[in-house]
C-alpha cells in the first residue's frame, strides 16, 4: 500500500510537470508577442509553484513512512537515481540553470558586476533574459547560501550513514559472531549444542530481531527527516529566486527551462534503458535440413 502512494505521488507530479509545461511555453509565447501583461505571467508562476508546494506537502508525510523509499525510488530509471541528491536534484542546479539560460551576454560582464567595476547602470540587463547587476548580485547570494545549506545537508547524510553501521549494527553483528564462536567452540557436549540451538531459534534464517530493527527504524526516520529539510531547501530557492529576485517573465522563461530538462531527461533515460532490456531480435529460422533417411 505504502508503494502505491509513492507510485501515484510521482504520477501525479509528472502529469503536473507536463501540463504546466504546457501553460508556461504558451505564457512564453504570449510574452514574446506582448500578448501578455507581467500579471498574467505571475499568475502563471504562482499557479507553478503552488503545484510544487502541494508536490512537497505529499512527499513529507510519505517521507515520515519510509524515507529510504525516496532515496533511490524504484519508479525511476537507473540513470534519474545516479543524478539524485537526498531524493531530489540539487536546489543549486536551479541557479546554475539561470545562468545558463542568459549565456553569453552574461558572462562577458558577471566578473565586472560582481566586483562592481564598470559602467554600466544596475537596471541595464545582460544575456537572454536581460539579467540587471542588482538581480546579479541577489542571485550570487543566493546561490551561496544555497550551496552551504546544501554542503550542510550532505554532511548530515554522511553522518546518518556512518553512525548506523558503526554504532547500532556493528556491535550487534559482533556480539552475534563472538556468541556464535563460543558455541562452536563448546564441541559435542549437551550443553554447547543447547546453546548453538538457542541461537539459531532465537535468529533464524533471514529474521531482524527487535535491536536491529529498531537501529533500521532510526536510520529510515533520520533518512526522511533530511528528506524534508533537502524538499524544502529545493522549493525555497526556487521560491525565492521565480518570485522574488526575477521578474515575471524570466521567471516563466526560467521554469520552462527546468520542466523541459527534467522532462527530457526521463523520457531519453526511459528510452535507453527500454533498448538495453529489449529482448534481443529473434534469428532468422531456416528450414530444417533434408533427412538423408528414406
Amino acid at each position: 500500500m505504502g508503494a502505491a502512494r509513492h507510485v501515484a505521488c510521482y504520477q501525479r507530479w509528472i502529469a503536473g510537470q507536463e501540463a504546466g509545461l504546457g501553460e508556461l511555453e504558451a505564457s512564453s509565447a504570449n510574452a514574446a508577442a506582448g500578448r501578455a501583461t507581467d500579471g498574467e505571467l505571475r499568475a502563471v508562476v504562482e499557479r507553478c509553484m503552488r503545484g510544487y508546494a502541494e508536490y512537497v506537502s505529499t512527499r513529507r508525510a510519505l517521507a515520515r513512512e519510509d524515507g529510504a523509499a525516496l532515496f533511490a525510488p524504484p519508479w525511476c530509471t537507473s540513470f534519474e537515481n545516479s543524478v539524485l541528491w537526498i531524493g531530489g536534484c540539487r536546489p543549486s542546479l536551479t541557479i546554475r540553470l539561470l545562468y545558463s539560460l542568459s549565456g553569453e551576454g552574461l558572462e562577458e560582464h558577471i566578473e565586472e558586476f560582481i566586483s562592481g567595476r564598470g559602467a554600466l547602470g544596475a537596471a541595464r540587463g545582460m544575456g537572454l533574459l536581460g539579467i540587471t547587476a542588482r538581480q546579479l548580485e541577489l542571485v550570487n547570494d543566493l546561490h551561496r547560501r544555497t550551496l552551504r545549506d546544501e554542503d550542510a545537508l550532505s554532511d548530515r547524510l554522511a553522518t546518518l550513514q556512518e553512525d548506523v553501521a558503526d554504532r547500532p549494527l556493528l556491535p550487534i553483528v559482533r556480539e552475534r559472531a563472538t556468541a556464535a564462536a563460543a558455541a562452536l567452540g563448546a564441541g559435542a557436549s549437551c550443553d554447547g549444542l543447547a546453546t548453538r540451538t538457542r541461537l539459531v531459534v532465537a535468529t533464524p534464517e533471514g529474521a531482524v530481531d527487535h535491536e536491529v530493527d529498531a537501529a533500521i527504524g532510526r536510520y529510515k526516520a533520520g533518512l526522511g527527516r533530511l528528506l524534508e529539510e533537502a524538499d524544502e531547501l529545493r522549493m525555497s530557492t526556487a521560491q525565492t529566486l521565480v518570485t522574488e529576485i526575477l521578474t515575471p517573465r524570466q521567471a516563466v522563461e526560467t521554469l520552462v527551462a527546468a520542466k523541459q530538462l527534467h522532462l527530457k531527461v526521463r523520457s531519453w533515460s526511459r528510452r535507453g534503458e527500454a533498448a538495453v532490456t529489449q529482448p534481443a531480435r529473434s534469428p532468422v529460422t531456416l528450414p530444417p535440413a533434408p533427412s538423408s533417411n528414406p
